[in-house]
């Protein structure tokens, strides 16, 4: 996505402080409350990789994790590697979350860590380094060499070679530190950026909240933020020929490539509890034109079609809205044999919605809709 450049230190500069935790420099020690699973680790061993893991319960992407984690635990056991996943919830908490189950195997979720884990609710640790390295998203892994240096950062299920390489002594920090550190710098202004820009919306300076999602959008990593870019100019500032203008420019640059994108411009269009769009405004042309392209693009996913009934509605097509609900629910049920148990509460929950729906769409329809 073409944008106006701006603030040439997104893609590079360093903030300065004493807080800042980079590659190569000395990881701060672990002062944790609770330790659930393995020995305590009170200081770094000199010749021991750790490798640290900020988690937590309710994470799903962490969740999912852990079987990875267990298994880089289990191969370089006869090496000096411990693995140490932290959360900073409460004890309790996180001992509820161990006697659990999890997916279709009804395994107890202790029983797939076979990993140190702990858990430091003051949140020291996490601000020592989470903070200080300026990262918010989990999981996040910390890969600290057998000098007790910061050697990586970055996702677990990236850190395979990289750990091998740190364990077997091949591991050149001075030869990826850069590059490392510039996308630790360029996370780290994403986030304070996005900070003002929270605070904008929080004061409603709408004109200052587009300009930080610009600079967001500039930096290379802000897709998620075109939608809401459009959402304050249709519904905060009330700016039609901005708005129009800005989405059409959008929908142009993505026709062929981007459903996701496609379908947030018809979902902002017509409005919604976050961002109201008063029915006179919503320009059901332009949004039913996306709606229909993003199925085409993506015609096996059925938020597509669900999107596309609800605009039938707007339009006053009923038959056209019954046959979109119908294809949605269609694709819904036949995703049915991969829907995995502890899932299924919330799928059916979903289906009788939507069929829910579709029968009130069929009652505005009439016998046309049979």
């Amino acid at each position: 996505m073409s944008q106006v450049t701006v603030l040439a230190a997104l893609t590079g500069a360093t903030p300065a402080s004493a807080d800042v935790l980079r590659i190569g420099d000395a990881a701060p020690p672990l002062d944790i409350a609770h330790w659930l699973k393995g020995e305590a680790v009170t200081s770094f061993q000199p010749g021991t990789v750790y490798v640290l893991e900020f988690w937590a319960t309710w994470c799903g992407p962490c969740v999912a994790n852990m079987e990875h984690l267990s298994e880089a635990h289990d191969r370089f056991l006869r090496d000096e590697v411990t693995v140490i996943g932290l959360s900073d919830e409460k004890l309790s908490k996180v001992v509820s979350f161990l006697v659990s189950r999890y997916g279709q195997q009804d395994a107890r979720q202790n029983d797939r860590i076979r990993y140190s884990l702990a858990t430091d609710p003051d949140r020291s640790v996490y601000r020592a380094y989470m903070d200080a390295a300026g990262l918010r998203g989990i999981p996040t892994v910390f890969v600290i060499g057998k000098d007790a240096r910061v050697e990586w950062v970055g996702h677990p299920q990236e850190m395979d070679t990289v750990l091998a390489s740190v364990v077997n002594d091949t591991w050149k920090r001075s030869a990826h530190a850069a590059a490392l550190q510039g996308t630790l710098d360029r996370k780290r202004l994403l986030n304070e950026t996005g900070d003002r820009f929270t605070s904008a919306m929080d004061e409603r300076r709408w004109e200052d909240a587009i300009e930080q999602l610009d600079r967001i959008i500039a930096s290379g990593g802000g897709e998620r933020s075109i939608p809401i870019r459009y959402s304050i100019l249709l519904s905060c500032l009330k700016d039609d020929d901005r708005a129009s203008a800005y989405a059409r420019r959008v929908r142009d640059e993505v026709w062929d490539e981007n459903p996701w994108l496609l379908y947030q411009l018809a979902w902002v269009t017509i409005g919604n509890d976050r961002f109201p769009v008063e029915p006179g405004r919503r320009d059901l042309d332009f949004a039913l034109e996306t709606i229909v392209r993003a199925a085409e693009l993506e015609p096996e996913n059925e938020l597509h079609f669900m999107m596309l009934a609800t605009i039938r509605i707007e339009r006053d097509e009923p038959v056209e809205a019954v046959a979109a609900q119908r294809r949605a629910i269609e694709l819904l049920e036949a995703v049915r044999p991969r829907i995995a148990e502890h899932e299924q509460i919330g799928y059916e929950s979903e289906l009788r919605e939507m069929r829910e729906t579709l029968a009130i769409y069929a009652r505005q329809a009439g016998p046309s809709a049979d």
